[in-house]
């Protein structure tokens, strides 16, 4: 069986997540979780009240066969009865609705509040595989299991209320029944806790495989990996892959059902002795005239009745306890460290002074080797400056490092002198336009696509109408049926599809609607034709006027535009200086520009 760290806490700590849950209820739906308590509370006196009636029913029967009693009181405790019973079953409908509505509320907190947790954690939280199975396991079973938290705890309310009732109602008849029920029916609610626990550690066992499964389904049924799984006839392995994974999930399944199956026979037997016993006894006050037939018909009524109860309380406070470890995940991801966007020192002015990176390190969650090693080096205001390098040499980290996405492993980062893990991220985020190597493609408008990059200047056409023009998104609009309003993407709804090429024109059009006065661009021109890249450089260098601007390109050709190339070489800083001066000195750059050019010699003969 697969596994995965077993973080769950102790028995008795786990309990401390009760009054944070309660706290939840009632932040989610105060009106609605009172109000489920309170029916709940209610409920739980029918039972006594049902009891006692049939004794009166019973005794009154006697009473008129005797001739002692009008026919007519017989009817009237046999109508209260029917009564008594009518209104239950209202009730019960009542809390169904009530809890339907409650669900409904619960499921919808929650999600939000994933949703909220998941945007405001560090980017390097995503890093760790045990965080996606933690989102995983939260979003798809807290959502429920909150509200089964809200039955199970009513309930238990409910049953307290009956069992405290009919406790009283038996001791009049023999004080050992309530303690045979009571020892009787623990050992079996007990063996269906430890079925519920196996089923929960089988649950986060099988987190990481199911996340498998499902990416071996997407890419079966998806329209991304359409085109690629035909051409290399990947569909048979991918059909065996995710047939080999279901049968062993289905197997540990199977094979845990079976030994459920087995603990909830031993269980039952267990009960139903119990309720032998205790029928036994209540037989036995018959035959010695201790009680009456109303009595002992009430009796017989109760015992049961307080033993289906006992049973539900311990299996609720089993169920409870289980769900508390569904929460606990919950409450665990509520705990990660979260970002507060807002919090920190205010950036209103425009800097004034070099950003400065101060022996600057970084080390991804679980890696051996840094992706950045002591980092030293100056961007001055308004400069223009290339990163380049091989793969994997910390081009996208530093730039992801100096937009505050990654937190520094050791050193730091001054802006005008300050810290800029003092300097509120919402802030610093503002003064960046980027282009991503991996951007994104959102299933929206086109003209969303580009202004999703400054959703404040949204409305502002004269300027959308520059960056089209100025990015060639223009060309892209100008081809589709509905022109800016034309819907992107075939996945949600019938719109249209894009090239590579069209979408990071996109890309580069939502960077640019960004009146940022930090333009980063990481490779934007990877899948455009000659003519459309030289658009792009040229472009980027009228609009980088003024501003700081960084370009992260393998194409060295490109870099001529940027008045200082820095040169990375597994996560240090090996060359700087302009293009001219790089060649000269007959380094990395220099082998690296030798080499593409050579290519590009052998292309053209």
């Amino acid at each position: 069986m697969s596994s995965v760290p077993n973080t769950t806490t102790g028995s008795w700590q786990r309990l401390k997540y009760v009054p944070p849950t309660l706290r939840l209820l009632l932040a989610a739906d105060a009106r609605g979780t009172i109000l489920h308590f309170a029916i709940s509370a209610g409920m739980g006196l029918f039972p006594l009240a049902e009891v006692h009636v049939l004794r009166r029913l019973i005794e009154t029967a006697e009473l008129i066969v005797a001739g002692s009693a009008p026919v007519a009181d017989g009817l009237a405790w046999g109508l209260a009865l029917a009564l008594l019973a009518i209104l239950h079953a209202a009730v019960v409908h009542v809390r169904e609705i009530v809890d339907r509505r409650h669900q409904e509320v619960l499921g919808n907190h929650i999600e939000e509040h994933c949703l909220r947790q998941a945007q405001s954690m560090p980017l390097e939280w995503f890093e760790h595989d045990k965080h996606y199975d933690l989102l995983h396991l939260v979003r798809r079973r807290t959502v429920g299991r909150l509200g089964a938290t809200t039955n199970f705890l009513t309930r238990s309310v409910s049953d307290i209320v009956t069992m405290a009732s009919l406790l009283i109602y038996l001791g009049q008849f023999h004080w050992g029944l309530p303690l045979l029920l009571a020892l009787g029916t623990t050992p079996g609610a007990l063996l269906r806790e430890f079925i519920h626990r196996q089923r929960y550690l089988m649950d986060r066992a099988q987190a990481p495989d199911e996340r498998r499964f499902g990416v071996y389904i997407d890419l079966l049924t998806g329209r991304h990996a359409a085109a690629e799984i035909r051409l290399f006839n990947l569909g048979k392995w991918l059909l065996d892959q995710a047939g080999q994974l279901r049968r062993r999930l289905q197997k540990e399944r199977l094979q845990l059902s079976a030994r459920e199956a087995r603990l909830t026979v031993l269980s039952d037997g267990m009960n139903g002795l119990t309720h032998i016993a205790a029928l036994g006894l209540s037989v036995g006050l018959l035959v010695n005239g201790h009680i009456s037939i109303g009595a002992a018909a009430a009796l017989f009524a109760a015992i049961e009745t307080f033993q289906i109860t006992y049973f539900g309380l311990i299996w609720c406070g089993s169920m409870l306890y289980n769900s508390l470890r569904y929460l606990e995940d919950y409450f665990v991801l509520m705990d990660n460290p979260r970002i507060d966007l807002t919090a920190g020192r205010k950036l209103d002015q425009t800097l004034a002074t070099p950003i400065v990176l101060d022996n600057l390190s970084f080390t991804y969650p679980g890696a051996e080797r840094p992706a950045l090693s002591n980092l030293n080096l100056e961007l001055r205001p308004g400069e223009r400056v290339a990163l380049v390098g091989e793969n994997g040499a910390g081009k996208t980290t530093l730039v992801k490092l100096l937009m505050g996405l990654y937190r520094p492993t050791s050193g730091r980062i001054l802006v005008d002198g300050v810290d800029l893990s003092d300097i509120a991220p919402a802030d610093w985020h503002r003064k960046f336009g980027t282009v991503f190597q991996t951007y994104q493609r959102f299933q929206t408008t086109v003209e969303e696509n580009i202004t999703f990059g400054w959703l404040e200047g949204a409305d502002d056409k004269e300027h959308l109408q520059s960056v089209l023009t100025r990015s060639g998104a223009h060309e892209v609009a100008a081809e589709l049926p509905q022109g800016l309003s034309t819907l992107l993407g075939k996945e949600y709804h019938a719109g249209a599809e894009l090239s590579v090429g069209q979408w990071q024109k996109l890309a580069i059009a939502r960077a640019y609607f960004r009146p940022a006065e930090i333009l980063i661009l990481d490779e934007p021109a990877s899948a455009l034709d000659a003519k459309a890249e030289a658009a792009v450089y040229q472009h980027f260098a009228e609009l980088a006027h003024g501003r700081t601007a960084i370009l992260i390109s393998h194409r060295l050709a490109s870099c001529q535009i940027a008045g200082r190339i820095l040169v990375l070489r597994e996560g240090r800083l090996v060359e700087e200086g302009t293009h001219d001066a790089l060649l000269a000195s007959g380094g990395e750059y220099a082998e690296l520009y030798g080499l593409q050019a050579a290519a590009y010699r052998e292309e053209a003969g």
